[in-house]
Protein backbone atom coordinates (compact mmCIF):
# COMPACT_ATOMS: atom_id res chain seq x y z
CA UNK A 1 0.00 0.00 0.00
CA UNK A 2 1.23 3.45 -0.89
CA UNK A 3 0.73 6.39 1.42
CA UNK A 4 -0.03 9.96 0.28
CA UNK A 5 3.11 11.98 -0.26
CA UNK A 6 4.10 15.48 -1.60
CA UNK A 7 6.35 15.84 -4.63
CA UNK A 8 8.06 19.01 -5.95
CA UNK A 9 8.22 19.87 -9.63
CA UNK A 10 10.49 22.73 -10.59
CA UNK A 11 10.51 25.72 -8.27
CA UNK A 12 6.82 25.82 -7.34
CA UNK A 13 5.38 23.02 -5.14
CA UNK A 14 2.18 21.38 -6.24
CA UNK A 15 0.29 18.74 -4.35
CA UNK A 16 -0.26 15.37 -5.97
CA UNK A 17 -2.14 12.66 -4.17
CA UNK A 18 -1.34 9.11 -5.14
CA UNK A 19 -4.29 6.80 -4.87
CA UNK A 20 -4.05 3.14 -4.03
CA UNK A 21 -3.97 2.28 -7.72
CA UNK A 22 -1.07 4.59 -8.35
CA UNK A 23 -2.95 7.12 -10.62
CA UNK A 24 -2.83 10.80 -9.59
CA UNK A 25 -6.09 12.75 -8.90
CA UNK A 26 -5.78 16.14 -10.76
CA UNK A 27 -7.18 19.54 -9.55
CA UNK A 28 -10.28 21.24 -11.17
CA UNK A 29 -9.55 23.14 -14.39
CA UNK A 30 -8.51 26.83 -14.17
CA UNK A 31 -11.66 28.01 -15.97
CA UNK A 32 -13.92 26.36 -13.39
CA UNK A 33 -12.02 27.92 -10.53
CA UNK A 34 -12.21 31.37 -12.17
CA UNK A 35 -15.98 31.05 -12.70
CA UNK A 36 -16.41 29.91 -9.12
CA UNK A 37 -14.39 32.87 -7.82
CA UNK A 38 -16.53 35.30 -9.87
CA UNK A 39 -19.76 33.67 -8.68
CA UNK A 40 -18.68 33.66 -5.03
CA UNK A 41 -17.51 37.29 -5.07
CA UNK A 42 -19.43 39.65 -2.75
CA UNK A 43 -19.32 43.44 -2.34
CA UNK A 44 -18.83 44.53 1.25
CA UNK A 45 -21.18 47.55 1.25
CA UNK A 46 -24.28 48.64 3.13
CA UNK A 47 -27.67 47.28 2.12
CA UNK A 48 -28.90 50.76 1.14
CA UNK A 49 -26.12 51.18 -1.41
CA UNK A 50 -26.79 47.71 -2.77
CA UNK A 51 -30.28 48.83 -3.80
CA UNK A 52 -28.90 51.91 -5.55
CA UNK A 53 -26.37 49.78 -7.46
CA UNK A 54 -29.13 47.44 -8.63
CA UNK A 55 -31.25 50.40 -9.70
CA UNK A 56 -28.43 51.89 -11.81
CA UNK A 57 -27.72 48.45 -13.26
CA UNK A 58 -31.39 48.16 -14.30
CA UNK A 59 -31.28 51.62 -15.94
CA UNK A 60 -28.07 50.66 -17.75
CA UNK A 61 -29.66 47.46 -19.07
CA UNK A 62 -32.69 49.43 -20.31
CA UNK A 63 -30.39 51.98 -21.98
CA UNK A 64 -28.47 49.23 -23.78
CA UNK A 65 -31.78 47.83 -25.08
CA UNK A 66 -32.60 51.28 -26.52
CA UNK A 67 -29.12 51.82 -27.97
CA UNK A 68 -30.19 51.81 -31.69
CA UNK A 69 -32.80 54.54 -31.07
CA UNK A 70 -30.34 56.61 -29.01
CA UNK A 71 -27.57 56.43 -31.62
CA UNK A 72 -30.00 57.29 -34.44
CA UNK A 73 -30.92 60.55 -32.69
CA UNK A 74 -27.33 61.76 -32.24
CA UNK A 75 -25.76 64.38 -34.48
CA UNK A 76 -22.48 62.42 -34.48
CA UNK A 77 -22.22 60.86 -37.96
CA UNK A 78 -20.46 57.59 -36.89
CA UNK A 79 -23.20 57.03 -34.28
CA UNK A 80 -25.90 57.36 -36.94
CA UNK A 81 -24.02 54.98 -39.22
CA UNK A 82 -23.74 52.51 -36.33
CA UNK A 83 -27.50 52.85 -35.74
CA UNK A 84 -28.13 52.16 -39.43
CA UNK A 85 -25.90 49.08 -39.23
CA UNK A 86 -27.80 47.85 -36.16
CA UNK A 87 -31.20 48.49 -37.78
CA UNK A 88 -30.33 45.89 -40.42
CA UNK A 89 -29.56 43.34 -37.69
CA UNK A 90 -32.16 44.10 -35.04
CA UNK A 91 -33.20 40.45 -34.30
CA UNK A 92 -29.57 39.43 -33.73
CA UNK A 93 -28.89 42.57 -31.70
CA UNK A 94 -31.84 42.02 -29.36
CA UNK A 95 -30.96 38.33 -28.87
CA UNK A 96 -27.40 39.31 -27.95
CA UNK A 97 -28.39 42.26 -25.75
CA UNK A 98 -31.03 40.15 -23.95
CA UNK A 99 -28.44 37.50 -23.08
CA UNK A 100 -25.92 40.19 -22.09
CA UNK A 101 -28.44 42.01 -19.86
CA UNK A 102 -29.50 38.74 -18.24
CA UNK A 103 -25.92 37.77 -17.38
CA UNK A 104 -25.11 41.35 -16.31
CA UNK A 105 -28.08 41.65 -13.92
CA UNK A 106 -27.55 38.09 -12.67
CA UNK A 107 -23.95 38.83 -11.69
CA UNK A 108 -24.71 42.23 -10.15
CA UNK A 109 -27.53 40.82 -8.02
CA UNK A 110 -25.33 37.84 -7.07
CA UNK A 111 -22.51 40.13 -5.93
CA UNK A 112 -24.81 41.93 -3.49
CA UNK A 113 -24.56 40.21 -0.07
CA UNK A 114 -28.22 40.83 0.83
CA UNK A 115 -29.69 40.12 -2.62
CA UNK A 116 -30.20 37.27 -5.02
CA UNK A 117 -31.40 37.17 -8.59
CA UNK A 118 -34.72 35.63 -7.54
CA UNK A 119 -35.28 38.38 -4.95
CA UNK A 120 -34.38 41.01 -7.58
CA UNK A 121 -37.02 39.62 -9.99
CA UNK A 122 -39.67 39.60 -7.23
CA UNK A 123 -38.88 43.22 -6.27
CA UNK A 124 -39.01 44.32 -9.93
CA UNK A 125 -42.41 42.66 -10.44
CA UNK A 126 -43.78 44.27 -7.29
CA UNK A 127 -42.44 47.67 -8.42
CA UNK A 128 -44.07 47.36 -11.82
CA UNK A 129 -47.39 46.25 -10.27
CA UNK A 130 -47.34 49.15 -7.77
CA UNK A 131 -46.49 51.65 -10.52
CA UNK A 132 -49.31 50.43 -12.75
CA UNK A 133 -51.73 50.61 -9.83
CA UNK A 134 -50.83 54.23 -9.11
CA UNK A 135 -51.00 55.08 -12.82
CA UNK A 136 -54.52 53.67 -13.03
CA UNK A 137 -55.53 55.61 -9.92
CA UNK A 138 -54.20 58.83 -11.47
CA UNK A 139 -55.24 58.06 -15.07
CA UNK A 140 -57.58 61.05 -15.32
CA UNK A 141 -54.98 63.51 -14.04
CA UNK A 142 -52.29 62.03 -16.26
CA UNK A 143 -54.56 62.27 -19.31
CA UNK A 144 -55.25 65.95 -18.56
CA UNK A 145 -51.53 66.70 -18.16
CA UNK A 146 -50.66 64.85 -21.37
CA UNK A 147 -53.43 66.63 -23.28
CA UNK A 148 -52.20 70.00 -21.96
CA UNK A 149 -48.61 69.24 -23.00
CA UNK A 150 -49.75 68.19 -26.48
CA UNK A 151 -51.86 71.33 -26.82
CA UNK A 152 -48.95 73.57 -25.82
CA UNK A 153 -46.44 71.74 -28.02
CA UNK A 154 -48.62 71.67 -31.13
CA UNK A 155 -50.60 74.85 -30.50
CA UNK A 156 -49.61 76.34 -33.86
CA UNK A 157 -50.68 73.22 -35.77
CA UNK A 158 -53.94 72.98 -33.85
CA UNK A 159 -54.70 76.66 -34.44
CA UNK A 160 -53.97 76.23 -38.14
CA UNK A 161 -56.25 73.20 -38.28
CA UNK A 162 -59.06 75.18 -36.62
CA UNK A 163 -58.49 78.11 -38.95
CA UNK A 164 -57.48 80.86 -36.50
CA UNK A 165 -53.69 80.50 -36.46
CA UNK A 166 -53.39 84.05 -37.82
CA UNK A 167 -55.56 85.66 -35.15
CA UNK A 168 -54.22 87.08 -31.89
CA UNK A 169 -56.64 86.07 -29.13
CA UNK A 170 -54.63 87.30 -26.11
CA UNK A 171 -52.69 90.49 -26.69
CA UNK A 172 -50.22 89.76 -23.93
CA UNK A 173 -46.76 88.24 -23.70
CA UNK A 174 -44.26 87.81 -20.87
CA UNK A 175 -41.95 90.34 -22.51
CA UNK A 176 -44.70 92.95 -22.08
CA UNK A 177 -44.07 92.78 -18.31
CA UNK A 178 -40.35 93.39 -18.85
CA UNK A 179 -41.11 96.57 -20.80
CA UNK A 180 -43.75 97.71 -18.25
CA UNK A 181 -46.44 97.37 -20.92
CA UNK A 182 -44.88 100.21 -22.88
CA UNK A 183 -45.46 100.67 -26.61
CA UNK A 184 -42.20 102.39 -27.45
CA UNK A 185 -40.79 99.16 -28.90
CA UNK A 186 -43.28 99.30 -31.77
CA UNK A 187 -42.51 101.23 -34.93
CA UNK A 188 -44.80 101.91 -37.87
CA UNK A 189 -44.16 100.17 -41.17
CA UNK A 190 -45.93 100.57 -44.49
CA UNK A 191 -46.93 97.63 -46.65
CA UNK A 192 -47.13 98.30 -50.37
CA UNK A 193 -49.32 95.81 -52.23
CA UNK A 194 -48.74 95.85 -55.96
CA UNK A 195 -50.57 92.92 -57.53
CA UNK A 196 -51.63 89.29 -57.21
CA UNK A 197 -51.41 86.75 -60.01
CA UNK A 198 -52.28 83.15 -60.90
CA UNK A 199 -55.24 82.94 -58.55
CA UNK A 200 -57.52 79.94 -58.60
CA UNK A 201 -61.20 80.37 -59.37
CA UNK A 202 -63.42 80.32 -56.30
CA UNK A 203 -66.56 79.86 -58.42
CA UNK A 204 -66.54 78.37 -61.93
CA UNK A 205 -69.45 80.63 -62.95
CA UNK A 206 -68.30 83.92 -61.39
CA UNK A 207 -65.14 86.02 -61.47
CA UNK A 208 -63.18 86.51 -58.29
CA UNK A 209 -63.84 89.61 -56.17
CA UNK A 210 -60.32 89.95 -54.80
CA UNK A 211 -59.04 91.65 -51.66
CA UNK A 212 -56.00 91.02 -49.43
CA UNK A 213 -55.94 90.68 -45.63
CA UNK A 214 -52.94 91.20 -43.33
CA UNK A 215 -52.49 89.99 -39.74
CA UNK A 216 -49.42 90.93 -37.69
CA UNK A 217 -49.02 90.60 -33.92
CA UNK A 218 -51.18 92.94 -31.85
CA UNK A 219 -52.48 94.81 -34.90
CA UNK A 220 -56.08 94.62 -35.92
CA UNK A 221 -56.81 93.06 -39.28
CA UNK A 222 -56.09 95.38 -42.22
CA UNK A 223 -57.39 94.80 -45.74
CA UNK A 224 -57.25 96.31 -49.17
CA UNK A 225 -60.42 97.35 -50.92
CA UNK A 226 -62.37 94.72 -52.85
CA UNK A 227 -61.57 94.57 -56.56
CA UNK A 228 -64.69 93.24 -58.22
CA UNK A 229 -64.55 90.87 -61.18
CA UNK A 230 -60.78 90.68 -60.95
CA UNK A 231 -60.52 87.08 -62.12
CA UNK A 232 -57.20 85.25 -61.78
CA UNK A 233 -55.04 88.38 -61.42
CA UNK A 234 -55.46 91.83 -59.99
CA UNK A 235 -53.43 95.04 -59.77
CA UNK A 236 -53.95 96.57 -56.32
CA UNK A 237 -51.40 99.39 -55.81
CA UNK A 238 -52.34 100.12 -52.22
CA UNK A 239 -50.46 101.12 -49.06
CA UNK A 240 -51.27 99.78 -45.59
CA UNK A 241 -49.68 100.65 -42.25
CA UNK A 242 -48.99 98.40 -39.28
CA UNK A 243 -47.08 98.49 -35.99
CA UNK A 244 -44.04 96.22 -35.95
CA UNK A 245 -41.79 95.07 -33.07
CA UNK A 246 -38.40 94.26 -34.56
CA UNK A 247 -37.21 92.47 -31.41
CA UNK A 248 -40.10 89.99 -31.32
CA UNK A 249 -38.93 86.93 -33.24
CA UNK A 250 -42.28 85.16 -32.85
CA UNK A 251 -44.30 87.67 -34.87
CA UNK A 252 -45.41 86.36 -38.25
CA UNK A 253 -47.04 88.40 -40.98
CA UNK A 254 -50.01 86.40 -42.31
CA UNK A 255 -51.19 87.38 -45.79
CA UNK A 256 -54.50 86.09 -47.18
CA UNK A 257 -55.88 86.66 -50.65
CA UNK A 258 -59.64 86.26 -50.42
CA UNK A 259 -62.69 86.27 -52.63
CA UNK A 260 -65.75 88.19 -51.45
CA UNK A 261 -68.99 86.27 -51.88
CA UNK A 262 -72.62 87.10 -51.27
CA UNK A 263 -72.31 85.43 -47.88
CA UNK A 264 -68.86 85.43 -46.33
CA UNK A 265 -65.53 84.99 -48.07
CA UNK A 266 -63.35 82.19 -49.41
CA UNK A 267 -59.58 81.84 -49.37
CA UNK A 268 -57.72 81.98 -52.68
CA UNK A 269 -54.13 82.01 -51.42
CA UNK A 270 -52.09 82.55 -48.29
CA UNK A 271 -48.50 83.32 -47.36
CA UNK A 272 -46.54 83.68 -44.12
CA UNK A 273 -43.58 86.03 -43.67
CA UNK A 274 -41.35 85.41 -40.65
CA UNK A 275 -40.10 88.20 -38.42
CA UNK A 276 -36.57 87.82 -39.75
CA UNK A 277 -37.71 88.06 -43.37
CA UNK A 278 -39.90 91.05 -42.55
CA UNK A 279 -36.97 92.84 -40.91
CA UNK A 280 -34.87 92.29 -44.05
CA UNK A 281 -37.67 93.73 -46.18
CA UNK A 282 -37.87 96.79 -43.91
CA UNK A 283 -34.09 97.32 -44.13
CA UNK A 284 -34.17 97.04 -47.91
CA UNK A 285 -37.05 99.52 -48.11
CA UNK A 286 -35.02 102.09 -46.16
CA UNK A 287 -32.45 102.12 -48.94
CA UNK A 288 -35.10 103.15 -51.47
CA UNK A 289 -36.47 105.97 -49.33
CA UNK A 290 -39.30 107.80 -51.08
CA UNK A 291 -38.24 106.59 -54.51
CA UNK A 292 -40.48 103.51 -54.50
CA UNK A 293 -42.06 102.71 -57.85
CA UNK A 294 -44.61 100.09 -58.93
CA UNK A 295 -42.01 98.03 -60.82
CA UNK A 296 -40.30 94.68 -60.40
CA UNK A 297 -37.17 96.44 -59.14
CA UNK A 298 -38.89 97.38 -55.86
CA UNK A 299 -40.79 94.10 -55.26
Amino acid sequence: WLKPCWLKFGSSPKGVTLASGGSPATQPPAMSSMIKSIWDYRLNIDKEFQGWILMFATVTAAFLACLPCYCAGLSFAPARRFAGWLSQRLPSFYVFISIFNFVFLLLVSQWMPDWSFGLYIIVMLKTVATTLKHILDCATSIAIIVAFCIAVTFKDRIAQLLGFDHKTIFRFKVRDCLSCFGTTRFRPIQLSVWKVEDLKSADPFLANNVFVEFFLGYNEKVTTRVHNNAGSSCTLKEHLQLNFDEDDEEEILHIFVRNQKVLGTSELARQEVSAESLKKMVRNARAYGDQMRWTDEFF
